[in-house]
């Protein structure tokens, strides 16, 4: 591969050579990328037989499955933008996962809002969008009418933000009665995309994921278990995972006798059958609720112009849970518990609570509150 010698300063002690993303491509060699993903583990502990390519394109208890969100434990779709997702596009098969992997990436749907695609996202719908990359490269491609290496060149130039490439290609648009569309879509490109090739596989996992989910529930939640560590707390699976009668228990000797409270400050979960008590939601007026719930899932989100919000996921019962926005940073990652009044919200087939008041506990203080 190489024609010339390289320096020892590229070689470790290892014998491996140092070249970083930038310099493998600047030097026109093929970079590799080999990942581990735990939800290959997962799938084998399940079904070590069926391929990936054999699960069923259509399954009607599996799209009902996604249709409903109901994605906890199906590593790569179930965080709550996820489960949002595909309440929104109501999948029907494993073509739409696919499809569901690269719309939630940030450069995906350009020049439009996300929220707005997800009540049409037809095929006609799609035909001024990048989903994947590939769309960006056909969209050049078909623009200066060029092969699709070279078109390739032009988006990762707007991906990279290289101004003089961008240039280039601005200069080459000429009087093109698309050129300010097409040159806002590429610009969106700086975000984070997927390959068609990559979106297919994540795709293909989650539907038979999902597939596993609604047809053997009870070794589905065995494998996560084992397997699963995504960004829920712990006590999130685990409460799952008893509600298909998995027995689940605490290495503490007394655990028949400790109290949930205390298993939950030692372990991160409880073993009683029972929620934590202590955890509601119940109706005020109108549309307007007050709740308190154990702290599943989180995110601080720094909008466009400079607001942040922070998105909550909280578990009120055993496989309840409500999702909620405060409308400012919550350090979420010091507290347990969430309590807080605020009104019910509809959006694309999902229901939230907009907060106008909230307060974070730790557990052992919130009955205190």
């Amino acid at each position: 591969m190489f024609t010339r010698p390289l320096p020892k300063s590229l070689f470790t002690a290892e014998n491996q050579i140092l070249l970083d993303k930038n310099e493998v491509e600047d030097l026109e060699h093929l970079k590799v990328d080999i990942l581990a993903n735990r939800g290959l583990s997962q799938l084998l502990e399940i079904d070590p037989v069926t391929r990936l390519t054999d699960y069923p394109a259509e399954d009607k208890a599996t799209a009902d499955l996604l249709c409903r969100g109901d994605v906890l434990g199906v590593t790569q779709a179930e965080s709550p933008a996820m489960r949002r997702l595909f309440r929104a596009i109501q999948p029907k098969s494993m073509q739409d996962c696919v499809f569901a992997t690269a719309l939630i990436r940030p450069v995906a749907v350009s020049g439009r809002k996300k929220a707005t695609m997800f009540h049409d996202w037809s095929q006609e719908r799609m035909e001024d969008t990048i989903v994947y990359e590939d769309d960006a490269i056909v969209r050049i491609a078909e623009a200066l009418d060029i092969d699709k290496y070279e078109a390739d060149m032009y988006r990762r130039a707007f991906a990279k933000k290289n101004e003089e490439k961008i240039l280039e290609f601005t200069t080459r648009l000429g009087n093109h009665p698309k050129k300010s569309s097409i040159i806002e879509m590429l610009q969106s490109l700086s975000g984070f995309g997927l390959c068609r090739a990559h979106a297919v596989n994540l795709g293909r996992l989650i539907w038979a994921l999902a597939y596993q989910k609604a047809h053997n529930t009870e070794k589905f939640w065995q494998a996560c278990l084992k397997h699963c560590h995504g960004s829920y707390r712990r006590w999130v699976y685990r409460t799952e995972a008893k509600r298909v009668g998995i027995p689940v228990v605490t290495p503490s000797k007394s655990d028949q006798w400790d109290t949930p409270e205390f298993q939950y400050r030692k372990y991160g979960w409880w073993s009683t059958q029972s929620f934590m008590p202590g955890m509601y939601v119940r109706q005020l007026y109108m549309d307007k609720v007050e709740f308190a719930g154990m702290i599943a899932n989180g995110r601080v989100f720094k909008g466009d112009r400079g607001k942040y919000v922070t998105f909550l996921t909280l578990g009120i019962g055993n496989g309840q849970y409500i999702d909620i926005t405060i409308p400012r940073p919550f350090s979420y990652h010091d507290h347990d518990v969430v309590w807080g009044q605020g009104t019910i919200k509809y959006s694309n087939n999902s229901e939230y609570v907009q907060c106008y008041d909230s307060k974070g506990y730790r557990l052992e203080n919130f009955g205190k509150a």
